[in-house]
């Protein structure tokens, strides 16, 4: 009998540990599985604030419905044909510190997957005259924090995995949002709200002058850097270009 309860105690903590993994290693548009903090966008652009958690339907490996818990305890389902997108917190171990902190918001908007056009949520990863969108359905090459070790410098940025990335005199963001920014093999993009197209390193060459050609700051900073044209420094690029980039 007191086998069995040291070796039922060694399970429970194999599952609890494994769960804490889970957390500390969450990835970019993991599913919310359990009620997280989050909001919904409704299609009159009104915002509700509760929780969120995926139904677990998929199309194209993209969720399809999720379960909205409002404060007062009600539910409701709502589908990516309903609404115009929602976001919800992962939680992430904090290294210096033993307890959960939250990341920051991830953002799901509705739109037709790339291959059938049914409505979905995809994961945006950066909103501006390019609008980033997570493909759940690549691979993960690593992070900044791994793949980037060296400085890149520039007159209208400079980028470094300790300090983070400044943009003239007057942007800055914590190196953080870069530094633990996950790097896919592929990534779905529309620039200025045209029809997606998908990235990867095998097409980002033929496609880099469509994305990044209109911003003479970006060729100049390939000029002085053309290390910055490699595929793996796409986001930061499409970061960059976002922020200095505003105007055709």
């Amino acid at each position: 009998m007191k086998q069995e309860k040291e070796y039922l105690a060694v399970i429970i903590f194999i599952i609890a540990y494994s769960a804490l993994s889970l957390k500390m290693y969450a990835q970019p548009g993991m599913a919310a599985t359990i009620p997280l903090a989050g909001y919904v966008v409704l299609s009159n652009d009104d915002t509700l604030t509760g929780q969120i958690k995926w139904s677990l339907k998929y199309v194209e490996n993209n969720p399809v419905e999720i379960k909205f818990i409002a404060e007062n305890g009600n539910s409701k389902l709502f589908n990516a044909s309903e609404i115009k997108g929602f976001g919800n917190i992962i939680p992430e171990w904090a290294v210096d510190d033993p307890q959960f902190v939250d990341q920051k918001f991830q953002d799901y908007v509705s739109l037709p997957s790339f291959k059938k056009s049914i409505p979905v949520f995809m994961h945006r990863l950066l909103a501006g005259r390019l609008t980033i969108l997570q493909n759940r359905s690549s691979g993960i090459i690593g992070t900044s924090m791994t793949s980037e070790k060296t400085r890149i410098d520039g007159i209208g940025f400079t980028w470094n995995p300790g300090e983070g990335l400044s943009i003239g005199p007057t942007y800055s963001t914590d190196y953080r949002i870069i530094e633990s920014r996950t790097h896919f093999t592929s990534y779905f993009v529309s620039k200025e709200n045209e029809a997606i197209i998908k990235i990867e390193k095998e097409n980002y060459e033929e496609n880099f002058n469509i994305l990044f050609g209109d911003c003479p700051a970006i060729e100049q900073e390939l000029i002085k850097n053309p290390d910055l044209k490699k595929f793996q420094n796409f986001m930061i690029i499409a970061e960059v270009y976002n922020r200095i980039c505003q105007e055709k």
